[in-house]
């Protein structure tokens, strides 16, 4: 996996009944993958696991690596993201955060408003292979 450089944040997959884990970003004002940026010193599965419970509240059983998602930066800059993957047997609680303050579990077609391009292309992808 170092191969590719520079590793940049890790996204999270998680899937219940064939339906996939959304959390709103009031920031963006978007639905969007739980994701973000790793930590000093954090490995990629760490950043995924970290970031899935401070914007979900989830915590997975088991997540499994996926493989690299190559993004070209709108100034040509390269990065690549670790993509992990998990089932949820049941959805936890939730409690709205500074980031988050909705999850939902969304099964791909249901009109939920705006969502980030790149998460909904990554979930298509993910989906169509699983």
């Amino acid at each position: 996996m170092y191969l590719y450089g520079p590793l940049a944040g890790s996204f999270t997959v998680m899937e219940k009944e064939s339906k996939f884990l959304l959390c709103y970003n009031t920031y963006r004002k978007q639905w969007e993958l739980p994701a973000g940026k790793r930590e000093e010193n954090e490995t990629p599965r760490e950043c995924a696991v970290r970031e899935l419970y401070e914007e979900t509240g989830q915590r997975p059983a088991e997540l499994d690596f996926l493989g690299l998602m190559k993004l070209e930066k709108s100034d040509g800059e390269i990065k690549y993201n670790p993509v992990y993957y998990g089932q949820l047997a049941k959805l936890l609680p939730f409690s709205e955060n500074e980031e988050t303050d909705q999850i939902m579990l969304w099964d791909l077609s249901a009109d939920i408003g705006t969502m980030d391009k790149i998460d909904r292309k990554l979930l298509q992808v993910v989906a169509g292979n699983l």
